[in-house]
């Protein structure tokens, strides 16, 4: 399929605008839904909730396996519907038996340690999400370019969420029922995309052997993943042994903003890796992969370079009174996002695709690796920020490295990365030259200062890559309105 043509533009326009619609509902409902949950919950009550869900993920983990990354790849090499369906029906078959695996460990990995006794009730009130996980079928929407109506599915039920936080969180107490809120929001969407799997697509009872075979493909995407969560995941733990759950419940808030943004990364290159399954040549797969990078850079370095500005006040409006002190934990744990862009779009989708995961999932350990090596000492003498610190040198270290992977294989050199990084960062930081300015001035107005820095941007952004904004009209706003 040429890259060009007008029917493959016409659909990447329509799956990247409903795509950024729901994001942004699904940016806000979660900011309101944690503002509740950590105004009345407290920094303990907030600290317990944030844990039990990290301990669950691990369930969800297992549960989950490599299976969103391999069934594209899977239904890709599928020579018929009807072995699509078997495919499609194998990994739901092998979830729910990983999923009784998941409940079981989790159970004995909770209730065998006193110190996580605290976290029990919470726990136990969410086992349920383990078994619904198994009937996610994300990876099989993206691998039918039906990722506009996933979206939809996720717009309800994080609305449907921030209601019942709304109405039901009132206090400390309430910490188990956010957990169970929120991890019934998360068992709609899997809900939901099993749905709507079976509407597009169908599913069929499998072979053990077709069960086997899915296994066996999403080992390596599973290992990446598991590495890639603990490379994300880490520094609560050496918060939570460190501080307890308060210390958690702190560190959550600046954690939290910058795991928020990880969804509108995935957002944005999912669009185009949704492209790029059905892509089999070098050069069009290079220029899916320029444009992806360029277009998830616009958004996220002036997040980088605008939270030294507004940080402070953001967690304070979101989260309530006191979060205002970890502002310099945030412009810490922010500058991860570029990383994390680099991971996902460079090493699990594109070198994913080119069956290259066993590189990228050594990088993370090797990341890793580095941050627990760093990471008690920052944490001993740096509290937070050293949190902060070792999750950034973990992150950029297996960034850094995939990287040169990419480079080594052809994919993408050092000059087609910093290109599209220069075209974002540069207006950037004169965004926040503005900022600096108007703060020297006597701005101090969260709205303000958000105002002023997002119109900057666009100004020096068009105003330096005026013929780059053309081609990103052309070829994602102009077909769509035409």
């Amino acid at each position: 399929m040429p890259y060009s043509s007008r029917m493959q533009k016409k659909r990447i326009a329509w799956t990247m605008l409903a795509a950024l619609a729901s994001e942004t509902v699904n940016k806000v409902a979660p900011l309101l839904t944690m503002h509740f949950a950590a105004s009345r919950l407290g920094a303990a009550g907030f600290g317990v909730s944030q844990f039990a869900l990290w301990l669950l993920e691990w369930g969800i983990i297992l549960v989950a396996f490599g299976y969103p990354q391999a069934i594209p790849v899977a239904l890709r090499r599928a020579e018929s519907p009807q072995e699509k369906k078997e495919l499609a029906g194998a990994l739901v078959l092998n979830r729910l038996v990983q999923a009784a695996c998941a409940i079981l460990a989790v159970w004995v990995i909770v209730r065998s340690n006193p110190e996580y006794g605290v976290y029990w009730p919470a726990v136990a009130s969410s086992l349920f999400i383990l078994l619904l996980s198994a009937f996610d079928m994300s990876g099989v929407l993206i691998a039918v370019q039906r990722v506009g109506s996933y979206s939809m599915v996720m717009v309800g039920a994080k609305l449907a969420s921030l209601v019942a936080v709304w109405m039901l969180i009132q206090s400390t107490g309430d910490a188990s029922l956010y957990v169970l809120i929120t991890n019934g929001a998360n068992g709609l969407i899997c809900v939901g995309s099993f749905l709507l799997a079976w509407h597009f697509m169908g599913l069929s009872m499998p072979s053990l052997t077709q069960m086997r075979k899915m296994f066996r493909l999403s080992v390596p995407f599973a290992i990446s993943v598991f590495a890639l969560v603990l490379v994300e995941r880490f520094d609560l733990y050496l918060i939570e042994r460190s501080m307890g759950p308060v210390g958690a419940g702190w560190y959550s808030g600046p954690m939290k903003l910058m795991q928020s943004i990880i969804p509108l990364i995935a957002s944005v290159s999912t669009v185009f890796y949704s492209e790029m399954v059905g892509i089999h040549d070098a050069d069009s797969m290079k220029k899916h992969l320029k444009f992806s990078l360029l277009s998830v850079m616009l958004f996220i370095m002036p997040l980088i370079v605008g939270t030294w500005f507004t940080g402070a006040e953001i967690l304070k409006l979101i989260f309530g009174a006191g979060f205002e002190n970890q502002g310099h934990t945030l412009s810490i744990l922010v500058l991860n996002s570029l990383a994390h862009a680099v991971i996902l779009m460079i090493g699990f989708q594109t070198l994913g695709l080119r069956h290259r995961m066993r590189p990228v999932y050594s990088a993370l350990f090797l990341g890793l690796l580095a941050g627990v090596i760093f990471g008690p000492t920052l944490v001993e003498n740096f509290d937070y920020a050293g949190a902060a610190a070792a999750s950034v040198i973990s992150r950029w270290i297996a960034a850094g490295i995939i990287l040169l992977i990419a480079r080594n294989v052809g994919l993408v050199g050092f000059r087609e990365f910093i290109r599209p990084l220069l075209q974002a960062g540069l207006p950037a930081l004169a965004m926040g030259v503005v900022l600096a300015l108007a703060e020297q001035a006597g701005a101090k107005s969260l709205a303000t200062l958000l105002g002023l820095g997002a119109a900057s941007y666009i100004a020096f952004f068009l105003a330096i890559n005026r013929s780059d904004a053309k081609k990103i009209y052309a070829i994602i706003l102009k077909p769509r309105l035409g």
